[in-house]
């Protein structure tokens, strides 16, 4: 099972991201917990790209690949923003009380937390990461 969905630089492009990955989840069949978990990876993998990657308004992002295969669920964003790989940042420190952390990171550290395994590239002059999650059986 696949899909593929392509968003353009406008905040309005996200309200195309519930619907999405629902429908590929009930054709994949996948359960709640990792419905969850695509979710909020692709709302915070788009969001990022929209609101951080320098892509000029009405212009190509980012393009989603859903697919699962093999036990499991494979994320791969391919976007159009400035050069950035996720997985370079640190992750936040959640023992301190939210009011002493720095603005930024939590949703990166929840992607990383919600998929097993991340991998970033740079081609030419796209970034594209890859997340894989195994499947809740």
């Amino acid at each position: 099972m696949r899909a593929v969905a392509e968003f353009v630089s406008d905040r309005a492009e996200l309200m195309k991201l519930e619907p999405f990955t629902a429908d590929f989840a009930a054709k994949a069949g996948l359960g709640g917990q990792d419905l969850f978990a695509l979710q909020v990876v692709v709302e915070e993998l788009v969001t990022n790209v929209i609101d951080y990657g320098e892509v000029p308004a009405g212009e190509p992002a980012a393009k989603v690949e859903l697919e699962v295969a093999g036990g499991e669920l494979v994320i791969r964003l391919n976007d159009n923003g400035r050069e950035y790989n996720p997985l370079l940042r640190a992750d936040p420190d959640t023992s301190l009380p939210a009011e002493q952390r720095p603005v930024g990171g939590l949703g990166v550290f929840f992607c990383k937390k919600l998929t097993d395994s991340q991998c970033y590239e740079r081609v030419g002059g796209h970034n594209i990461l890859t997340l894989k999650r195994r499947l809740v059986p």
